[in-house]
């Protein structure tokens, strides 16, 4: 996959606790349409495969839809659309994103509960409108991949989480290790959990997955953090994302996080997966350490190395 991706927001409707963006604190957003645009039309033509627009909340933008409209214009196939879905749990908005081109939704799902969501995203509602949303655009006929971000508040609840999400038919469940920045940087004790004690539950959550012929992916762990699942960590090589972040070009995303947001160890050289790993965030390296990380000697039998 080939994809350009927009960071087309600051500012979101929700304020959760680990947001990378840092949206809760911000307060007047700073994208410029007229970037985004320029951006769009620099690539068109170019074979990218899609657009994939993020946040912060893309859809609370008041010129969202009109993006939309120039993006297909432009002729580029398709758009994905990061989302915490609030505001396609009202089928008439729903009905018109797909219409105007997003095939892929990729919902944000903290919690298996409306407690445990809500209580992350600090929105009342936010659980049940994302619920609903994900009901709408299945109920539409587009796709849906959930994201579910592991965190102190939620991560014994990830097996349930899994099986949320395929209940109401997400095509694929996505897990992602907490990225240490942003929101996250601030509130780094409170919500981050350490590996050792989220790898049981990360562990039965992909088993959910795998049992119900579900598509897995994960993001951002170390290889050597999720036993047995290995070859279920995101293939950076076979996805390509040129990234306009704010007023900053990243014409690779991995190597992008590889350069400047994670970190290995020096026994991170014996493991069998080094060339493929992108290690540790950095944060967590300097505040919590090394001792839970052992490199892999012998590959596993499932396992895949690109």
């Amino acid at each position: 996959m080939k994809a350009l991706s927009i960071h087309l927001t600051d500012v979101c409707n929700s304020k959760c606790t680990f947001c990378i963006v840092d949206s809760p604190h911000i307060k007047q957003d700073s994208i410029m349409r007229r970037r985004v645009s320029r951006f769009l039309n620099e690539n068109a033509g170019q074979d990218y495969e899609a657009v994939n627009l993020h946040g912060g909340e893309a859809t609370i933008r008041k010129d969202f839809l009109d993006i939309l409209d120039e993006i297909r214009d432009l002729g580029y196939p398709t758009v994905f659309l990061q989302t915490n879905a609030r505001k396609l749990a009202r089928m008439e908005y729903a009905r018109t994103v797909v219409e105007k081109g997003v095939s892929l939704f990729v919902v944000s799902m903290h919690g298996a509960t409306a407690a445990t969501q809500d209580g992350i995203s600090l929105a009342k509602g936010s659980f049940d409108q994302a619920v609903q949303g994900i009901r709408n655009v299945v109920e539409l006929g587009a796709t849906v991949r959930t994201n579910s971000v592991v965190c102190k508040d939620n991560y014994a609840e990830l097996p349930e989480i899994v099986d949320l999400c395929l209940d109401l038919g997400a095509d694929m469940v996505n897990i992602s290790a907490l990225h240490t920045d942003g929101t996250a940087l601030r509130n780094f004790w409170e919500v981050t959990p350490r590996y050792d004690d989220i790898q049981p539950y990360v562990l039965e959550a992909c088993a959910r997955a795998v049992r119900r012929d579900a598509r897995l992916l994960m993001e951002g762990f170390p290889y050597c953090a999720v036993p047995g699942y290995e070859k279920y960590l995101v293939d950076w090589e076979d996805n390509k994302f040129k990234v306009l972040y704010r007023t900053f070009v990243m014409e690779d995303y991995e190597d992008h996080m590889d350069d400047f947001t994670r970190v290995k160890d020096t026994r991170c050289g014996g493991c069998v997966f080094n060339d493929v790993c992108g290690g540790v965030y950095k944060e967590y390296a300097e505040r919590i350490g090394w001792d839970e990380f052992h490199p892999v000697t012998e590959l596993p039998v499932t396992a895949k190395v690109a």
